[in-house]
């Protein structure tokens, strides 16, 4: 095995394509391409940055990315989950690629990596619930979903996109200067490596105000899709948008091939367990990150 490596951005199609090859319908809320796609908000250059590669004779076996200075997200080849030897070496360089402090690692599903951590004193950290939507057979909304007319976001409706995305997640109204600063990193996003796994959608009600937003990421045909962000602007909670703009998402992927529509949320939100529950979604076993300490 080889020491994990930092790609360029010329690799990342490579990566894409790998990653997506580990995505199964035995999903345990790991890494995806998704979330490659979504952090690439900060530019190719600097995403590739942020990733590290472990390889095996040639073979990239484990993928990692820091998502801020103290999460370190993994995923690994479904093969290698258990692989003992593989774990313990992907431990061992841990200690070289984490920065000093306390740092969180997720690593779902990577069951020996889990175990190894956790014997050298990682301890589990809050727990998180992956849900999952079958997408192989026709659904249908349930009665009491609302209606919302939803329409495909691009390039020019990244000012409607990001404006209701502020508004579920931070609450507030965001100054000039950060309403362009999104505006181009969302952009940015929307055009760049991963564009062409991404579907972003807008929700209107009917007086045609935006109310909801969702991205939805495909990882190939026959391969889980994942909804990465949703969110209903503040001032229109409490109406049922969220599960309507996520079945909107889980539509756009079944008509894309996916086999599924996944996502994970805190078990601390209860609102957006809620949401995808509410939605059809099932939940599987809550997963836990590690937190552990670096010297």
């Amino acid at each position: 095995m080889t020491a994990p490596t930092t790609p360029t951005a010329s690799q990342l199609p490579a990566i894409i394509s790998t990653l997506s090859e580990w995505q199964t319908d035995d999903w345990k809320g790991f890494l995806h391409p998704g979330d490659l796609g979504w952090h690439s908000m900060v530019g190719a250059e600097k995403l590739a940055a942020d990733l590290r590669c472990w390889s095996v004779e040639g073979s990239v076996v484990a993928i990692g990315m820091f998502d801020g200075e103290d999460l370190f997200r993994m995923a690994m080849d479904p093969s290698t989950l258990d692989d003992d030897e593989l774990a313990r070496r992907i431990a061992a360089d841990l200690d070289r690629v984490l920065p000093p402090g306390t740092v969180t690692v997720e690593a779902r599903g990577a069951r020996a990596l889990q175990d190894r951590l956790r014997a050298q004193g990682w301890d589990s950290d809050e727990p998180w619930t992956p849900l999952q939507l079958d997408l192989r057979n026709p659904f249908r909304a349930t009665s009491h979903t609302v209606q919302l007319r939803v329409e495909e976001a691009g390039p020019d409706e990244a000012e409607v996109w990001t404006a209701v995305h502020w508004s579920a997640f931070r609450g507030t109204t965001p100054s000039a200067e950060d309403r362009q600063r999104l505006i181009h990193r969302w952009t940015t996003m929307a055009t760049g490596p991963f564009a062409h796994l991404a579907h972003h959608l807008i929700g209107f009600d009917d007086t045609d105000r935006p109310v909801a937003v969702t991205t939805v990421w495909t990882a190939g045909n026959g391969r889980p899709g994942l909804i990465e962000p949703m969110g209903v602007h503040r001032d229109h909670h409490g109406h049922g948008y969220g599960a309507a703009i996520t079945l909107a998402g889980a539509r756009a992927l079944q008509q894309h091939g996916a086999s599924a529509a996944v996502v994970v949320a805190e078990n601390s939100n209860a609102g957006a367990l809620a949401t995808y529950l509410a939605a059809g979604f099932t939940a599987s076993e809550p997963v836990a990150d590690l937190a552990g300490s670096i010297s």
